[in-house]
């Protein structure tokens, strides 16, 4: 235990000596913590937790009914309708 305690007195030395270095470890450290958080609540969010209602399946597949749209017919453009 003494040596853990040693290792951590030398890193803060070490850090301190060094303050950019310290600066941009510390902030790659939190910008990931923080983005992994923040996917973490999303996907908890959407995938595992459901949804507050008798039927959700149902629910999606009206919606996805109602939103989209059908597209327009595509012209069949072939040699015989081309003018030459």
């Amino acid at each position: 235990m003494n040596n853990f305690w040693q290792d951590v007195r030398f890193a803060f030395r070490v850090l301190l000596s060094n303050r950019g270095f310290a600066a941009i470890a510390i902030l790659t450290l939190a910008l990931g913590i923080g983005a992994n958080t923040a996917l973490f609540s999303v996907v908890n969010g959407v995938l595992l937790n459901p949804l507050p209602f008798p039927n959700p399946d149902d629910i999606y597949a009206r919606m996805v009914k109602i939103l989209i749209v059908p597209a327009a017919p595509r012209t069949n453009l072939t040699s015989s309708t081309r003018s030459s």
